[in-house]
Formats: structure tokens, sequence, C-alpha cells
């Protein structure tokens, strides 16, 4: 199985009758995004840590790219996992997640990313230099 097949879950989830659904879909589209990282960095010569370190790991490969649209990718991953932690970890905070919103835009967010990796390995140029500006 892709990462990217976790986007439909999420798709699913984010349709779905209330709070439990919409938080649920935002983890979803993180791990989706996420496994599509690690698989990139993967093919891409990075070998990932022990599985306690693969988060910081992909995020921090991309935000630290000097190649603007991995940067771009790994603010995003970022982002996602802030809201993946409140959705499965503040269950009694105020919460963003009083409708569907929240979990549309987060899928949104990570379907685009989906497809910026999809562009840049498609391109082999812009593969080359985005793989380079990835800090070793």
């Amino acid at each position: 199985m892709d990462g990217r097949a976790w986007l439909d879950v999420a798709g699913e989830l984010a349709a779905g009758p209330g709070e439990a659904h919409w938080r649920a879909s935002v983890g979803r589209a993180y791990y989706a995004l996420l496994h599509e990282v690690l698989d990139g960095l993967g093919r891409w010569g990075f070998s990932p840590p022990p599985r306690d370190k693969v988060h910081t790991f992909a995020r921090l490969k991309l935000v630290y790219a000097s190649e603007p649209d991995l940067k771009r990718i790994g603010l995003t991953l970022e982002a996602l996992g802030r809201l993946r932690n409140a959705a499965d970890y503040q269950l009694r905070r105020a919460s963003p997640f009083v409708t569907s919103g929240i979990a549309v835009s987060a899928l949104a967010d990570a379907r685009a990313a989906v497809v910026l990796l999809d562009d840049i390995e498609a391109d082999p140029t812009r593969h080359a230099s985005a793989v380079g500006s990835i800090p070793a």
C-alpha cells in the first residue's frame, strides 16, 4: 500500500457526520503525506531512522531543504502534524473540529503536497535540484 491511499479514507472521514470523523480525517491526511515523503526520501537515498524518529526526520529533511517546493511540503507536513496532535490528544480543549472545514482543508493541503512531490519527481532537472538541496 502506498501512503496516498490514506487520502481516500481521509476524504470519506471528512464527509462523515461529526467531530470524531473530522479528527480522524486529519490523522489520515497527515499519515498519507508522511508516508509519501518517507517513500520519496527513501528513493532519493535517505535512510530513515528508527520508527520513533521518522516524523521529525521527514519533516526536517524537507523544511531545511533549500528548494522552495520541498520546503513548502515540509511546512505542510509540520502543520498537519500539529493538527493531528490536536485531533488525537486535545479532546477536552476548545476545538477547531466543530465543523468538517478543518478536515476538508487538511485533506486539500495533503493532496496538494502529494501532487507537488509527484511534479518534482516527474521532471528530472527539478528532481535532481530538489534532492541536491536536502541536507545530508
